[in-house]
């Protein structure tokens, strides 16, 4: 695993973590953010794996 692929996990798991929190509090626009940034995360990582 590079150092770019551990940072882009990371990075995922702390958007999952905040992602929980925000739909718990109900922020609807704030949790559609964290999806679309979650969401290009998978993507790139993914183009980068094939």
């Amino acid at each position: 695993m590079t150092d770019q692929t551990a940072d882009v996990q990371a990075a995922m798991q702390y958007l999952t973590w905040a992602l929980e929190k925000i739909e718990t509090v109900g922020n609807q626009k704030a949790a559609h953010h964290a999806r679309i940034a979650l969401e290009a995360l998978r993507k790139g990582s993914a183009d980068k794996t094939e």
